[in-house]
């Protein structure tokens, strides 16, 4: 295995795309578990939930679009 940028892999959009997926899903669910009642953590976490949808989108389509 060789330590030179030109022959390492590469990750893959769908990957990268997936993992912020997963990223924003557990950052939505730690929000929304500490809310307590907390307008601005509330709207945290549906906007974090939202990017989080987005994210998967595009995961499958880069996934769709690479097969």
């Amino acid at each position: 295995m060789s330590l030179d940028p030109d022959e390492s892999t590469t990750t893959s959009p769908a990957v990268r795309w997936g993992l912020g997926a997963v990223l924003f899903a557990l950052l939505a669910v730690s929000m929304g578990s500490t809310a307590n009642g907390n307008g601005a953590m509330i709207a945290g976490a549906v906007l974090c939930g939202a990017a989080a949808c987005f994210a998967g989108y595009r995961a499958v389509s880069a996934a769709k679009a690479r097969s």
